[in-house]
């Protein structure tokens, strides 16, 4: 049943009050192993989760804990007026979309089997094109990108030209990052202009570090067969001249240490070449701007799009520690990773 926005609100701040702490999310970041981080669940909202008959762990943990999002943003949606809540679906259901479009492509690209391609998509249904399994089952990245010639995702098909000549996905994911970037600002349009300007903020900060770590990747590249402007059709704080210079220098640490702030602290690892820090940064910034509209507010939208951004905040944290265990890495490194255990 659709309720007004007071009341929405006034239910997500209890809904607030039921996400991890600190002090869980470091209490599960110590744990020894999969079990102990199983057991350690269960003494939260997550309850007791069961992976009877699953061959692999973290990618199954990764579907409870996206599904667990998912059901959140849902409920969320099912109460909001009608337009907020087709916005917050547009908002997620498009991302993850276009996550699940790149892990095909990335499959097709890496000759990874159809069974593990699908296994590793995000457990929605398809959103905006009807069925995700033609492209599973394409023989390679190039029919699977005609494949979308009907969707929304159409615009890829010009890309296949690049993509043939060169056999790299960066203009196709780039394209991806493009149509989510549109689809976000015309659905932003039903939110007071306040809440609009919150939303294409964390949007276009985003595409800012995207942008930076794709030129990054074109430093010393034999493929600079396009300009700085091709490469990058649409930018946002950081503009082409930047790019430019990120390209071309022989020594990015001046760069870097030369860009605004925020910009400058979220790049910094990339000295040591660890774009998963970046990441973890860049979550760090948008978990700290939700954190900063919602203050502003207690009875608005702001404090419902906080909510989503911190559940998908401890998300992301969850499966995070899900393939550090997994994978054996010590306690230490996975934290180093995380978000919530640095917000105090």
């Amino acid at each position: 049943m659709k309720l007004g926005l007071s009341y929405v609100v006034i239910r997500t701040h209890a809904l607030i009050a039921d996400l991890l702490t600190h002090d869980q999310m470091q209490q599960l970041a110590d744990s020894e192993s999969i079990p102990d981080f199983l057991d350690k669940l269960t003494e939260t909202p997550y309850g007791k989760i069961s992976l009877v008959g699953e061959e692999h762990i973290p990618i199954a943990l990764e579907r409870i804990f996206y599904e667990k999002f998912l059901e959140r943003v849902l409920k969320i949606v099912n109460l909001t007026p009608q337009k907020i809540g087709e916005f917050l679906q547009s908002y997620y259901y498009t991302r993850f979309e276009i996550l699940n479009l790149k892990r095909i492509l990335r499959g097709k690209f890496s000759g990874q089997p159809n069974e593990e391609i699908l296994e590793s998509l995000v457990p929605i249904q398809p959103y905006l094109m009807k069925d995700y399994q033609p492209l599973i089952e394409s023989n390679s990245v190039e029919d699977a990108v005609q494949f979308l010639k009907s969707t929304p995702y159409a615009p890829l098909i010009s890309e296949l030209d690049y993509y043939r000549e060169y056999e790299v996905l960066w203009r196709l994911e780039l394209a991806l990052n493009h149509i989510f970037e549109k689809s976000v600002f015309k659905a932003v349009q039903v939110l007071p202009s306040r809440d609009r300007r919150s939303v294409n903020r964390i949007v276009k900060f985003e595409a800012d570090i995207e942008n930076l770590l794709l030129a990054v990747k074109q430093r010393g590249s034999k493929e600079k067969t396009q300009t700085v402007e091709e490469m990058f059709p649409t930018t946002y704080g950081i503009g082409l001249d930047l790019l430019r210079e990120v390209i071309n220098t022989g020594d990015i640490k001046p760069v870097i240490q030369g860009l605004n702030p925020p910009y400058n602290e979220i790049m910094t690892p990339l000295y040591e070449g660890d774009v998963a820090l970046i990441r973890s940064r860049l979550r760090q910034h948008i978990y700290n701007l939700a954190k900063s509209e919602r203050a502003k507010n207690d009875f608005g939208f702001n404090v419902v799009m906080a909510y989503l951004i911190f559940c998908e905040m401890e998300k992301d944290d969850l499966v995070g520690i899900s393939w550090g265990k997994t994978q054996g890495i010590a306690k230490k490194d996975i934290l180093k990773y995380l978000v919530i255990p640095h917000l105090v």
